[in-house]
């Protein structure tokens, strides 16, 4: 059998995790209304967005801080530069969306991004917010354990109780997670009409300042 250590398995999980935590937001309608039509279909994946190191004092030893996006949109600092990937996803009610996936690995964890344009921002408030995050929480944890049974990794996903949490400037929500020997979070803020979401899991190697700073590095652009 094989263990949660095993970190190229965990990458494979995180992929599965992204899309299904994106794509469960808003997934029904309210009961007694008629859903509106859904938006037209997608013929065409946006562009993947440059991304560049650019140095931090802040970043840990081995850890660089990557720019998103030119002029940048966002920023943060990771032990690797990020794979990355688009997808253009139609999520109910009506609403077509971007989702930018950004994911590095070392030995002692996977630290990654997700960033979210083109939410109805007119309609975001507190409640709306909270049911992003409720939606984005079960899509991450049905992935989660979707992608580690299908490594050949049995074991339940813990969750503990959700918080409110801050990125900067930006407010949303928090949610740790534990899985055999891994500890993860996932932190979720808004802009607007736009979302991010910090989210790592690690094991035994990982230090406390490495996360710390993990955390606490998302830069996101006012002027872009």
């Amino acid at each position: 059998m094989k263990t949660a250590s095993n970190f190229s398995n965990l990458a494979l999980a995180v992929l599965v995790v992204l899309m299904l935590g994106a794509t469960t937001v808003w997934a029904q309608s309210p009961k007694g209304k008629v859903a509106p039509p859904p938006p037209p279909p997608i013929r065409q994946e946006p562009p993947l967005l440059p991304i560049k190191s650019v140095a931090d004092t802040l970043a840990p030893a081995g850890w660089t801080r990557y720019e998103v996006g030119e002029p940048a949109r966002f920023s943060l600092i990771l032990p690797a530069a990020p794979g990355a990937s688009v997808e253009r996803m139609n999520i109910p009610p009506g609403v077509a969306v971007t989702v930018r996936n950004y994911l590095s690995s070392t030995d002692s964890g996977i630290y990654g991004a997700i960033y979210v344009e083109d939410l109805p921002a007119a309609s975001l408030n507190e409640s709306a917010k909270r049911t992003f995050f409720d939606g984005f929480v079960k899509g991450f944890a049905q992935g989660f354990q979707e992608g580690m049974k299908a490594n050949g990794v049995v074991g339940q996903l813990q969750m503990s109780e959700q918080r409110t949490a801050t990125a900067g400037w930006l407010a949303g929500y928090e949610q740790d997670f534990s899985f055999d020997k891994l500890t993860g979070r996932v932190r979720l803020v808004f802009d607007g009409g736009r979302a991010y979401a910090v989210l790592a899991f690690w094991n035994a190697l990982s230090s406390n300042s490495e996360r710390s700073t993990f955390f606490e590095s998302l830069k996101v652009n006012q002027k872009r």
